[in-house]
């Protein structure tokens, strides 16, 4: 089992994953690092490594719930089924990853420019004031990232967006 390729390819998804869980960065990333860390003490090699590590990150953040909020100690990871459909959520932290990757691929001028417009939710004209730009330079940094992101992304992402 290559854990490095593991680490590559599930860090970011897993913590997404795990942040429409705990709904906290910091927590979410402690979550996958802790599954990752018994990933590499286990002495037996999962047969499916995905598998295990979603299931782990899961458990995990479920077992974090049910320490912030006491009433939540008699809730299982399958009542959990109901609230956050497993097989989604783990597939939408996939493409949120990949976007991810895309928007850092960005150039960093447009990347902060659309991240402004789109994250932030700032108008073109409070982006162009922040930054001392026009307003039709933020337009077209704007167009220019989500056409480069059309370009690599299905439809569901640019819908994310707009």
């Amino acid at each position: 089992m290559n854990t490095d390729l593991l680490f590559r390819n599930y860090y970011r998804p897993l913590c997404i994953y795990a942040l429409h869980y705990l709904r906290n960065v910091e927590q979410a990333e402690d979550a996958v690092q802790d599954c990752f860390v018994r990933l590499l003490e286990t002495d037996e090699e999962p047969q499916n490594a995905r598998a295990w590590l979603y299931t782990s990150v899961r458990n995990r953040c479920i077992d974090q719930l049910r320490r912030r909020h006491p009433l939540l100690t008699d809730v299982h990871p399958e009542d959990m089924d109901g609230i956050i459909s497993d097989e989604e959520a783990q597939e939408r932290s996939f493409r949120e990853a990949r976007l991810w990757e895309a928007i850092d691929e960005l150039p960093s001028r447009c990347r902060e420019i659309f991240l402004l417009a789109k994250r932030d939710g700032l108008t073109y004209r409070q982006i162009a004031q922040r930054l001392n730009l026009s307003e039709k330079t933020v337009e077209h940094q704007v167009s220019k990232a989500l056409k480069r992101l059309r370009g690599q992304q299905d439809s569901f992402f640019i819908l994310f967006f707009l």
